[in-house]
């Protein structure tokens, strides 16, 4: 039986490379819909079986858990920027829920570079995310930090005279 894994640089299209980075770059966008096998994944992954996603919301119908669009940051991010060399780490994910997303319904992700800067022997990448409905309001936000290279490079300092 063949090994079939592939490397991590193999996985995603993305082509420009990280070092040419600028904050602004507009990354991408995603749409994708909330249907029963995205909460059914959802509710098992995170072994949250709340009602609200399963029977019925205080907000009429059933809703979606607000990390649904989680799955879709981290394939985008590397479908515009080439994989680098030394690999690369999520840093840090933080969330803001606007409003529910309801089963059923089509959502758009939009990704755009915001911060990058350099500590402790890496570069650090933010790429803030807006979630819009169908009308355009948005439901959430979320931002996902990117550090590179796994190894930290070891900084040398300049010795002075």
């Amino acid at each position: 039986m063949a090994n079939t894994r592939r490397a991590e640089h193999e996985l995603f299209k993305g082509r420009k490379p990280l070092e040419t980075a600028e904050i602004g770059d507009v990354i991408g966008s995603i749409e994708f819909v909330v249907d029963e096998d995205l909460v059914n994944r959802l509710t098992w992954a995170l072994d949250d079986y709340n009602p609200w996603y399963i029977e019925e919301s205080p907000f009429g119908d059933r809703i979606a858990p607000p990390l649904s669009p989680l799955q879709f940051d981290g394939s985008m991010f590397y479908d515009y920027y080439a994989y680098p060399e030394g690999g690369s780490l999520f840093a840090k994910q933080e969330f803001e829920f606007v409003r529910p997303m309801r089963i059923g319904e089509k959502y758009k992700l939009t990704g755009t570079l915001v911060d990058k800067y350099k500590k402790k022997g890496r570069s650090f990448f933010k790429m803030g995310v807006s979630v819009v409905d169908p009308a355009g309001v948005e439901v959430a936000r979320m931002a996902k930090t990117v550090a590179t290279p796994v190894k930290p490079v070891v900084e040398v300092e300049e010795a002075t005279e």
